[in-house]
């Protein structure tokens, strides 16, 4: 099962009211500039309504792996549970060992009070992962 974690409200206000000013920005110059710009200005409109209804996902976790990142998080990226060596917290910031000097660091912020489950996911599918209980959810 695909378990879905979306970026945190405070961080939505802010991409939602950069939409706003962009379509007020876009709706003064369809006024006095060019008037096709009124298009533009409904599309910011839109997607700033779509964003704060349902907000960008910033992490997924299967049976498999974990996606992370995007929108304002880094760029996504997807790693297998097979490949992580270990797993750590660094006050707000998760951060996956795959051995080597290779390492994805994941700020817990974006997932506001859903950071703990995130964590606890994590940790419950490594175990499962690797047959054992390595990592501590309690942790």
């Amino acid at each position: 099962m695909q378990t879905t974690y979306r970026i945190d409200r405070r961080f939505v206000l802010s991409l939602v009211g950069i939409q706003m000013i962009g379509a007020g920005l876009t709706a003064m110059l369809a006024f006095w500039v060019w008037a096709p710009l009124g298009i533009l200005t409904v599309l910011l409109l839109l997607n700033a309504l779509r964003v704060g209804v349902r907000p960008p996902v910033v992490a997924r976790t299967d049976a498999e792996g974990a996606r992370i990142g995007g929108v304002r998080a880094a760029k996504p990226v997807s790693v297998a549970w097979s490949d992580v060596e270990d797993v750590s917290i660094r006050g707000q910031q998760m951060v996956f060992d795959l051995g080597g000097d290779s390492s994805i660091v994941f700020s817990l912020a974006y997932l506001g009070g859903r950071a703990n489950e995130f964590v606890r996911d994590v940790y419950e599918r490594l175990n499962t992962a690797n047959g054992y209980s390595r990592f501590d959810p309690s942790a």
